[in-house]
């Protein structure tokens, strides 16, 4: 039996704070490849006896997470920066771990039943668990949201000292505001968006030479685009362009 593996967009009202809700039913798999992204995910399990819940922090290279045979995963990617909404743990605390929820959620998953886990229902009563999480305590917008909007509009080609002054204060007081709530440092954030551009213009039919695609991304030159892939996904652009890699699905489009 092969894992089905399905992303769901959440409502629009939602958008701002979750990427993207994703379903992975009967997993032959034992095995799941994450790769870095900035986001934090809440990761439900049922084995249709139990289920469990899990926090799982933004990777800083590639990572195999185990999973577990015919069991159902239910995940919530939230949009880096924006987990603090929804979870008491800075995403800092969750760098390269995970961590079961326990009293670790703002919101109550207590209502998650088999139902969750069918693709029909799970957007549905994911977005109202949410929405309602937000309606009672409403977000507010801070400097290093605009902060990671504008790393994520310039592609991860941006300087930080650009960076530091959208936020507006000492470039000391940036990074750690950054670290604390995206996870990792406005650097390393940046090198992870460039690569998932890079990634996402290797993977298209007709995707320009690699050398044209590192000088648009504003990269040193080819080896330094071959460098962070390999730092970062374990291969390298050539066989991520072969198609010889399993996570295509999880590449950041935006």
């Amino acid at each position: 039996m092969s894992s089905k593996y399905v992303l769901i967009l959440p409502a629009p009202a939602l958008q701002n704070f979750v990427s993207h809700y994703w379903l992975s039913r009967d997993n032959s798999d034992r095995l799941h490849v994450a790769l870095p992204d900035g986001a934090v995910d809440l990761v439900i399990q049922t084995d249709e006896t139990t289920i469990s819940s899990w926090l799982y922090g933004t990777t800083t290279t590639r990572t195999n997470i185990s999973k577990g045979q015919n069991c159902h995963y239910l995940g919530i990617r939230f949009k880096p920066g924006q987990s603090r909404h929804f979870i008491c743990p800075s995403a800092h605390d969750l760098t390269d771990t995970y961590t079961a929820t326990h009293d670790a959620l703002k919101f109550s998953i207590n209502e998650v039943s088999e139902t969750f886990f069918l693709e029909s229902n799970a957007a549905v009563q994911l977005n109202t668990c949410l929405a309602n999480h937000l309606n009672k305590y409403p977000p507010t917008d801070q400097r290093i949201d605009d902060v990671i909007r504008f790393i994520e509009a310039t592609r991860g080609t941006t300087r930080m000292s650009e960076a530091a002054e959208v936020f507006g204060q000492s470039r000391r007081q940036f990074e750690r505001v950054f670290r604390q709530t995206v996870g990792i440092s406005a650097k390393t954030f940046a090198k992870i968006i460039r690569f998932h551009h890079a990634a996402n213009l290797i993977s298209q039919p007709s995707a320009l030479p690699l050398a044209h695609i590192a000088a648009e991304l504003n990269y040193t030159d080819q080896s330094h685009m071959n460098h962070d892939f390999q730092d970062l996904a374990g291969v390298s652009p050539t066989q991520l362009a072969g198609d010889s890699v399993a996570f295509l699905q999880d590449l950041r489009s935006e």
